[in-house]
């Protein structure tokens, strides 16, 4: 296979010479495969001249991945002497000079001389010399064997490849020769032009590339240099005899024009930066030196202003502070400004810090299933949307970084010494945080809504006069991951030590206390609806309405109330209450229910049912519109006693509901013994039930069992039509309550909505 004779070029070489490489190696590769691929044809095959042009082929592909690599100069001799090795064994195999593989020899000299040089060509003609000498020696002792007939195909295909890729080589050498021609054509036609400028530029031997304006002593310009002429937009006619401050140093205040004059009366040179303008108005930053000409007798006839542009360096320097301060996604400041923030908080001087301040990390639920579900596109645009939702009940001095992904963090300034209140200013704006992120963020390019819940953590700072910026985002990384092991969409806050923590609960247990005996207690209602919209009933909620701090999260202290006696008495005030208002007209007549959460502490208490019993003949409250709902882990630590106080509670006609169904392990496992009407879907599967294939699974595995066991539902956390779609196409007869309906809202306000409704009926 002597078909394939190019060869590849030094690093050095241009272009041309690259491409002969190529082409040379592909002729080799391709050529050298075809005939041994016609070759194994023959009869009988003879499989030594099928091997040689496969070598030979192997060499040209392995000339390509050389130059792939970048390697020339070895797929260069590779080519050359791989090819002559291989066109040198074809050569001897069909008859020496009697065959018809002698045409590769001059064109390989050829590429040779063109590729590496003379050095190698001298080479490669002494070695093709000495082998043709053998050939005709081994010829006239009669040493070959007579030429077989060819494969005329594979014989067709050689002189094909050989005269092609001859014109190939001719046209590529004949290129670069006209392009090395028109090269030195243009070279030449540049000295010319560039000579004759540089006679043009000898008047102007202070010629710059940056401006440069001379002014006489009354600051008229008499010069200006064409770059001032380039750069300004005005002519050199309407600049020179006009006044500097028209044209030259346009950017000066009055009182910088003072100032300058004044340097140049004492003979000194002025530096400074001026925004001058444009021509046509644009803004020019200027780098400027002013300084006096002097004559040989030292006088000062002349001022010359030199003027560099750094209006791109300005711009450069601004987009430099962008970058390293703001987050290019969300426009938001980064991690690198919320780390200054807070040195700049901590104070100087080694003091106590005089006030509070908070910080909150805010980190996305389900961001992660968001992403692969919606696409990276849809991701950053909802990134943008929570960063454009949280900047809007942002309060004033605050600051909204993004950190990282989806990970975003709040500093709150100035909460007060208090330490105690500032935690419970920054708790309450967490929930604020997480309710205005539950509401549906519409995103451009997307028919569905986005709605994802968050998780918060939270500390104080400074917490000393050592404490760190550093310190304060380890603090709240820890109280954030809390809150992520906590389910999401919690607040966790980071709790510095026993002592502190002990005495900051110890002071919101006494005021709670205090608060269920002073009425500062409210009810809350939540509106449950069917399938067709219609209020059937409400759950009751609890809030703390503080004489100082205000509407207190029930996430602040029903912790607190859950690790004292203090649950009990908060439950019984609730349930209390929940009578004293299901007893009214406006629940009788519509048959609407009402459900009680209960703590398990006070559904253990020994006269429980005797209370409720109590309670329902007092108020007048009809037990079949009572429904308290119980939790999993109240059923299972006490399975006898609790069955035995439900049947009690049945028959008094109150139902019994499951509250956060499939949350635990044995829910399925006591499900059959426990005298129960109703279970309610945990929001947690509710939340991505349309989208998510897992939680789709487990719902309409809830709603089955409910249907076989003959239960009413409840789904929690109803907050998208999707999501009200999705259980109604499952579940014709389930109940609805989320924000969709409605949210939590006083019990007055709910009522007084309620009766003009029932009135219209």
């Amino acid at each position: 296979m002597a078909e394939a004779l190019a060869v590849p070029l030094p690093d050095h070489e241009d272009a041309t010479t690259r491409h002969l490489v190529r082409v040379a190696g592909w002729a080799v590769m391709l050529i050298g495969s075809v005939i041994g691929l016609l070759l194994m044809w023959d009869e009988p095959v003879q499989p030594v001249r099928v091997a040689l042009n496969f070598v030979a082929a192997s060499v040209g592909g392995v000339a390509l991945l050389l130059a792939r690599r970048q390697r020339w100069t070895q797929a260069a001799h590779l080519l050359v002497w791989g090819v002559w090795v291989s066109v040198s064994l074809v050569a001897a195999r069909n008859g020496g000079v009697n065959g018809p593989n002698l045409l590769n020899y001059p064109v390989l000299i050829v590429l040779t001389g063109w590729l590496l040089g003379v050095r190698a060509t001298v080479i490669l003609v002494g070695l093709t010399a000495l082998l043709f000498l053998g050939f005709i020696g081994a010829d006239i002792l009669g040493v070959f064997k007579p030429v077989q007939a060819a494969n005329r195909m594979a014989t067709a295909v050689y002189l094909a490849g050989i005269l092609s890729f001859t014109a190939a080589a001719t046209l590529l050498s004949r290129r670069s020769y006209m392009n090395r021609v028109q090269e030195a054509q243009r070279i030449a036609a540049s000295l010319v032009a560039s000579e004759a400028a540089l006679r043009k530029l000898l008047r102007a031997v202070e010629q710059s590339p940056e401006s440069i304006v001379i002014t006489d002593l009354d600051e008229n310009v008499e010069y200006v240099n064409d770059a001032f002429v380039r750069r300004t937009g005005y002519a050199r006619d309407e600049v020179v005899g006009g006044a500097s401050a028209s044209y030259s140093s346009n950017g000066l205040a009055p009182a910088q024009r003072e100032g300058l004059r004044a340097t140049l009366a004492r003979g000194d040179s002025w530096a400074g930066e001026q925004v001058n303008y444009r021509k046509d108005g644009q803004a020019l930053i200027e780098s400027v030196v002013v300084a006096p000409i002097r004559q040989p007798d030292g006088s000062v006839s002349h001022y010359v202003e030199l003027k560099q542009d750094i209006t791109e360096r300005k711009r450069a320097a601004d987009e430099i502070h962008r970058l390293a301060h703001f987050d290019s996604l969300t426009s938001l400041p980064n991690r690198s400004t919320l780390m200054e923030r807070l040195q700049v908080l901590r104070g100087r001087g080694g003091r106590p810090p005089s006030t509070q301040h908070a910080l909150l990390l805010l980190d996305l639920d389900r961001f992660t299933t968001f992403n692969d579900a919606r696409g990276s596109e849809m991701g950053d645009r909802l990134l943008c949307a929570v960063a454009l939702r949280l900047s809007e009940i942002l309060p004033a001095q605050s600051l909204l970084v993004r950190v990282a992904g989806d990970e975003f963090a709040v500093v709150l300034h100035g909460l007060g010494v208090d330490v105690s209140l500032a935690g419970r200013h920054a708790l309450a704006f967490a929930e604020k945080l997480q309710t205005a992120l539950l509401r549906p963020l519409r995103l451009e390019g997307d028919a569905q809504d986005a709605q994802l819940g968050a998780s918060v953590g939270i500390t104080l700072y400074p917490q000393s006069a050592s404490d760190g910026a550093h310190d304060a985002l380890r603090r709240a990384g820890m109280a954030l991951h809390r809150a992520k092991q906590a389910g999401g969409g919690q607040a966790a806050f980071f709790e510095q030590g026993m002592g502190e923590v002990a005495e900051q609960r110890f002071r919101l247990e006494r005021e709670l206390r205090h608060a269920i005996g002073a009425g500062e207690l409210r009810l809350h209602l939540q509106s449950q609806v069917d399938v067709q919209g219609q209020i059937t009933g409400a759950e009751v909620l609890v809030r703390w309405q503080h004489p100082r701090d205000g509407l207190v999260p029930p996430g602040v202290f029903i912790p607190i109330a859950e690790e004292s006696d203090l649950i009990v008495s908060l439950g019984d005030w609730v349930l209390a209450h929940a009578c004293a208002l299901l007893a009214q007209p406006a629940f009788r007549e519509r048959r609407l229910r009402l459900s009680v959460n209960l703590s398990a502490r006070q559904f253990r208490q020994a006269g429980f049912v005797t209370q409720v019993r109590a309670l329902l003949a007092s108020t007048g409250a009809d037990p079949r519109l009572l429904t308290l709902e119980v939790t999993e882990g109240l059923v299972i630590e006490d399975f006898d006693d609790t069955v035995a106080k439900m049947r009690e509670l049945a028959v008094l006609g109150v139902d019994i509901s499951l509250d956060d169904f499939g949350t635990g392990y044995s829910s399925l496992a006591y499900l059959k013994r426990l005298p129960i009407q109703e279970i309610k879907i945990d929001r947690s599967f509710v939340h991505e039930a349309p989208t998510n294939a897992d939680d789709g699974v487990l719902v309409e595995g809830i709603l089955s069992v409910a249907r076989h066991f003959g239960l009413r539902v409840v789904a929690e956390g109803v907050e998208t039509q999707a999501q009200a779609d999705f259980l109604s196409l499952r579940a014709p007869d389930i109940v609805y309550q989320g924000y969709l309906f409605g949210r939590p809202e006083p019990d007055t306000q709910w009522l007084a909505r309620l009766v003009p409704a029932e009135a219209l009926r």
